[in-house]
C-alpha cells in the first residue's frame, strides 16, 4: 500500500514538471510578469498627478458656557473635499489619522437668542491645520454653523469635602476643613435645580498626616448639571497635640442671699487635649462651671450633683472633667 501512494506521488509531480515545462505555459507566464509591471507603472505614475477626495470628520464643541446646553440637532461632523497628488491622498486614506475638529466656543460670539455662530473662517482654520502645506482645500459643508442651545436655570450651593483625615499617633486636626472657593454655582432645567442642595467632592483619604495639608479635589458630576468650577481647593490643619490639665471652682448661679452651699471638690480637673501652637493661649478664663440653683435643689436630697463645662473654646475636642460628680451640702438660714 505505501509503495502504490509512493508511485502514485511520482506521476503527479512528473506531470506538473512537464505541464510547466510546455513553451505555452512560459509565455504565459512572461506576458503576466510584464503586464504587472505595466500595472505597477501605471500606479506609480498616477500617484504623481493630482487627485481630490471628500473627507469627513467629527466636530467636537469645547468650552461650552456652562449657564447653556447645546441642542441634539446641532452639525456632528464636517464634510471637506481637498486636492493633492495620489501619493498624498493615499496617505491621507491608510495612514494620516484626523483628529475631530475642534470649536471652541469661548471665544465665538453669540447671535441670536439661543444661538452661537461659527463662521467659514473659524471652520477652514480647524481643518487646514492637519493638512500638509501642498493640500488645496476646495471647499467644506457646512460652511458656517449656526450652534442652537438652551439656557439653563442657576443655583449657588455650597460645597463639602467628603475626605476622611487619619493622622499620626500625637497628631490631630487642629481646626475645621475649609474648601475654596466654598460656594458654585451650577447650572440645570428647573426639576434638577430642585433636588440639589450641596456639592460634594470626589472621595479622598490622608492617612499618617503630621502636618497642615493643601489639595485640590474634583467635584463629583452630576447628571444634567454643569459647573463655573470643576475643582476646589481644600485646606486641612492638622498639629501635634498635648495635654494641658486646668483647676476650674464650680460656681452656683442664682443662689438666694439666705443660702450657703459647701460642694465637695470645690475644684474640677479639666483635662485637655489641644494643638502645640495654643497651648500657652489656654487658661482657666476660657472655661466655666456655673450650675443653676435650682439644680441643686433637685438634687439636695441625693446631696450628689453631675458636672458639665458651662463655657469652652469654639471647636475643641470636648476635655475630660475629674470627677464628673461633686458632692455638696446646703443649707438655709433662717431669718431673725
Amino acid at each position: 500500500m505505501l509503495r502504490l501512494d509512493s508511485n502514485l506521488f511520482k506521476s503527479v509531480v512528473y506531470h506538473i514538471k512537464a505541464f510547466f515545462q510546455r513553451q505555452q505555459w512560459k509565455e504565459t507566464v512572461i506576458f503576466l510578469f510584464f503586464l504587472l509591471l505595466s500595472v505597477g507603472f501605471w500606479y506609480l505614475q498616477s500617484l504623481q498627478e493630482e487627485m481630490e477626495r471628500e473627507i469627513s470628520l467629527p466636530v467636537k464643541y469645547k468650552n461650552v458656557p456652562s449657564r447653556i446646553t447645546l441642542t441634539d440637532d446641532n452639525p456632528q461632523a464636517i464634510v471637506f473635499r481637498v486636492k493633492d497628488k495620489g501619493l498624498i491622498m493615499l496617505s491621507y486614506v491608510w495612514l494620516y489619522k484626523f483628529a475631530p475638529l475642534e470649536i471652541n466656543l469661548k471665544s465665538l460670539q453669540e447671535g441670536t437668542k439661543g444661538e452661537i455662530i461659527v463662521p467659514r473662517k473659524t471652520i477652514e482654520s480647524c481643518i487646514s491645520k492637519q493638512l500638509t502645506s501642498s493640500t488645496t482645500l476646495l471647499g467644506f459643508e457646512p460652511q458656517t454653523i449656526e450652534l442652537r442651545y438652551a439656557e439653563l436655570g442657576s443655583k449657588e450651593l455650597p460645597v463639602i469635602a467628603d475626605l476622611s483625615v487619619l493622622p499620626e499617633p500625637g497628631f490631630q486636626q487642629a481646626g475645621d476643613i475649609t474648601v475654596a472657593p466654598d460656594k458654585v454655582l451650577v447650572y440645570a432645567n428647573t426639576a434638577v435645580l430642585d433636588t440639589l442642595h450641596v456639592l460634594r467632592t470626589v472621595p479622598a483619604e490622608l492617612k499618617n498626616v503630621n502636618r497642615t495639608q493643601e489639595l485640590t479635589l474634583r467635584l463629583q458630576s452630576i447628571a444634567g448639571v454643569q459647573m463655573d468650577e470643576r475643582e476646589v481647593k481644600v485646606k486641612v490643619p492638622v498639629e501635634e497635640f498635648t495635654e494641658k490639665r486646668l483647676m476650674i471652682p464650680v460656681t452656683c448661679e442664682g443662689l438666694p442671699e439666705d443660702y450657703t452651699l459647701h460642694v465637695f471638690p470645690s475644684e474640677i480637673e479639666v483635662i485637655c487635649r489641644v494643638p502645640v501652637s495654643h497651648f500657652a493661649k489656654l487658661t482657666e478664663g476660657d472655661f466655666e462651671i456655673r450650675i443653676p440653683f435650682q439644680e441643686f435643689e433637685a438634687s439636695r436630697t441625693a446631696g450628689q450633683l453631675a458636672i458639665r463645662l458651662s463655657k469652652q473654646p469654639p471647636r475643641m475636642i470636648p476635655p475630660t472633667l475629674y470627677p464628673e460628680t461633686v458632692e455638696f451640702i446646703m443649707e438655709q438660714h433662717t431669718k431673725p
